[in-house]
């Protein structure tokens, strides 16, 4: 009997995986494991379906305490979806971002570097259009090219050249790159031979850079980036047929928006007619919030706000308690070195509910039924008040506010979620202090602490700018910083990660799953989390499933030591015998929670059967995982009994797992599947064992050798 999953090869430790790893792009592996009696290596000469990795989340739902939170933006309303970052864009995506496009002042000058050099380096900052002007060059010198290939940032220029020369005729796109410290002469080698090489295959490649100035010794590649002209790019969305009197009535005050995406959502807006011009201008520039903090609130009032901005949405009772907290820490802060002043009793019960029930300018309660929330009064009042505090206060308001934000990770779940959400429009404008006064600290703290820090970087990923913040953050995290970092990476990769940079994601929860057994347990959790949040999403997780499949065929082919087999496929058996996390499929006889997770992807989405098949295969060859496995599949089975298709999933399924194991595995494998099933499943339920038999003779076996 075969003990462990692949002796072929020397045993190996795991190893952090490198970009070439985790690239959906053509990989080709041909080896001949039939004289070691190991599953075949899984044909990847095809691509991986990088449309699938352009998905995008409109909330990202954090399961990582018992907080139900779908539905909510955490009083974050007003931004855009949440999308890979890393993937394909095809025409349809690339006509929807250059809708509107104004061409920057620098476009020219890019252009004609992008032609000359086959690349070239947007510098810039922040929301100033960097993405939207990358699309457009790619599309310029490429003339109406249908699909742009989206590297995740934190590729290195050195590992970039070996993709580039895979293939030719390419357009690649890399946003918000992750500097690594390089210095700059080395980075001026790797710009010029990464030039040649796509000078060569005839391909192209945009990077944008989030910095301030370009390098002198890089002006031949890098250039430095500005917004477009708002007022021109007011007019061109607003379209030619909106009158011109009501653009000029509002020209000027157009100047006056922070980014390209404010002037666009101004446009939107008014076409749509509900509110004024006036009106949308307030909200967007905050000018209400300014408004108040220039009337010089008193300590009392500006702390309540702030609070607020971090526990926003709470119960009015939960929120009056928070608030005393906030302002015992301050008063602590204020007076230490000194002997606290004395104060009647009665001058320590200021009215405080009559702040936000008497038309507070800011503060209001919710409307909803049940117990009143302390809210905001406008949209984006939150994300405006916390850059207000930012711009005006110093250490006398942050020093408290850090402490209490701190111990707000082991308050309730619902609290470290607001929290979180705070802080994730706090790194819009300071991620500095997000991280070394909260995600560090947190990220080696307690459990409680790892989780809000988990939550906070998930969060971030609402954002495109400060999504590369937390991936940068947690690839700090995954390799010699510690178990508890470790831990906490694992977590973050589970969420809002996972679907702004879905390769990497599952790269690197793969790679964490092979680590010491502390680290494993909760990053093998994370994988489950993954995956099962991936189907809550779009019903679907083909491509998280392929890079899976590729990762574990790969390492078990090259062999790993037992122990690491073991752990290995026990990561495996947890995904595969998963269950849904919750919701209803369309068509469904009722809610999905339950009902086991493959058999929900095998129905929905037919093409998974391959990589799930890849996995199955493995843990079914694996003498000491094979009874768990075999268990997993029956269940599987049984979960796609009475459903539309369930017959021809499983036949793809059975073929996907035979083709996979040698002869001689089989033989072994049909005869404990068919005895388990005969046992688990009940005589009457006829379908489940038509599909039984359906898997068990799907395929053709293949003979030893």
């Amino acid at each position: 009997m075969i003990e462990e999953a692949s002796p072929q090869g020397a045993h190996r430790q795991p190893e952090a995986p490198t970009s070439a790893d985790a690239e959906p792009e053509q990989q080709s592996q041909e080896q001949d494991s039939s004289a070691a009696g190991d599953p075949a290596p899984e044909n990847t000469d095809d691509d991986l379906d990088e449309s699938a990795l352009g998905q995008t989340a409109t909330v990202i739902n954090n399961f990582f305490a018992e907080v139900q939170a779908q539905g909510s933006a955490f009083g974050m309303t007003g931004g855009p979806a949440a999308r890979s970052i890393s993937g394909r864009l095809d025409r349809k995506d690339i006509e929807r971002a250059l809708q509107c496009f104004v061409e920057p002042a620098a476009f020219p000058r890019a252009l004609m570097t992008l032609r000359e050099r086959h690349l070239v380096v947007l510098v810039g900052g922040e929301d100033i259009g960097k993405w939207t002007s990358g699309i457009a060059l790619l599309d310029a010198v490429k003339a109406n090219v249908d699909r742009v290939v989206v590297l995740p940032p934190d590729r290195r220029l050195g590992d970039l050249l070996s993709t580039v020369s895979a293939k030719r005729n390419r357009v690649y796109f890399i946003h918000d790159w992750i500097e690594n410290g390089t210095a700059t002469s080395a980075r001026r080698f790797d710009l010029e031979a990464l030039s040649a090489g796509l000078m060569e295959t005839q391909s192209y490649l945009v990077i944008t850079l989030n910095r301030a100035e370009t390098e002198a010794e890089l002006a031949v590649f890098e250039i430095p980036w500005s917004a477009p002209d708002p007022s021109a790019l007011f007019a061109a969305c607003l379209g030619q047929t909106w009158p011109t009197s009501e653009i000029a009535r509002v020209q000027d005050r157009v100047a006056e928006l922070r980014t390209p995406r404010q002037v666009a959502e101004l446009a939107g807006q008014l076409r749509e007619g509900s509110r004024s011009a006036e009106e949308i201008l307030a909200d967007l520039g905050g000018d209400t919030v300014s408004r108040w903090f220039d009337g010089q609130p008193g300590r009392s009032d500006v702390l309540t706000v702030a609070a607020l901005a971090f526990a926003y949405g709470m119960p009015e009772r939960i929120f009056e308690r928070l608030v005393v907290e906030l302002k015992d820490i301050a008063d602590e802060i204020e007076c230490q070195g000194a002997e606290r002043e004395r104060r009647p009793i009665g001058d320590d019960l200021p009215q405080t509910r009559m702040l936000w029930n008497n038309r507070h300018p800011l503060i209001g309660t919710s409307s909803e039924p049940g117990e009143r929330q302390v809210i905001f009064c406008g949209v984006r009042h939150r994300e405006h008040v916390i850059r207000q505090l930012h711009h005006r206060y110093d250490y006398r308001l942050w020093q408290p506010l850090r402490e209490w934000i701190r111990g707000l990770a082991d308050d309730r779940p619902e609290t470290q979620v607001q929290a979180a959400a705070g802080l994730a429009l706090l790194s819009r404008t300071n991620p500095e202090e997000v991280q070394e006064s909260f995600l560090e600290t947190w990220a080696g703290g307690t459990v409680q602490e790892r989780l809000a820090a988990a939550s906070t970087l998930s969060l971030m990923c609402t954002d495109d700018g400060t999504a590369t913040v937390a991936l940068a953050c947690t690839l700090g995290w995954v390799e010699n910083a510690g178990q508890p970092q470790a831990m906490t990476a694992a977590l973050a990769f589970a969420g809002g990660l996972s679907i702004r940079y879905p390769v990497q994601a599952v790269g690197w929860l793969w790679y964490l799953s092979l680590r010491g057994i502390r680290v494993s347990t909760v990053a093998q959790r994370a994988l489950v989390l993954l995956f099962q949040g991936a189907a809550e999403r779009d019903g679907d997780a083909l491509t998280e499933l392929q890079l899976l499949a590729r990762h574990v065929d790969r390492d078990l082919t090259e062999g790993m030591e037992p122990m690491l087999a073991r752990r290995a496929l026990s990561a495996v058996l947890g995904v595969l015998g998963a269950d849904r996390l919750s919701g209803e499929q369309p068509g469904s006889d009722g809610p999905e929670n339950g009902r086991p997770l493959m058999a929900s992807l095998l129905l929905a989405q037919p093409d998974s059967a391959k990589p799930i098949g890849v996995l199955w295969a493995w843990a079914l060859h694996n003498a000491h995982h094979r009874a768990r496995a075999v268990r997993a599949l029956c269940r599987t089975l049984d979960g796609l009994s009475g459903k539309d298709g369930a017959v021809a999933a499983a036949d793809a399924l059975g073929r996907a797992v035979w083709s996979k194991l040698p002869g001689s595995v089989a033989v072994l494998v049909r005869r404990a599947i068919d005895q388990a099933a005969g046992a688990s499943i009940q005589p009457q339920a006829g379908p489940a064992r038509e599909i039984v038999l359906t898997l068990l003779n799907a395929g053709t076996p293949r003979t030893q050798s």
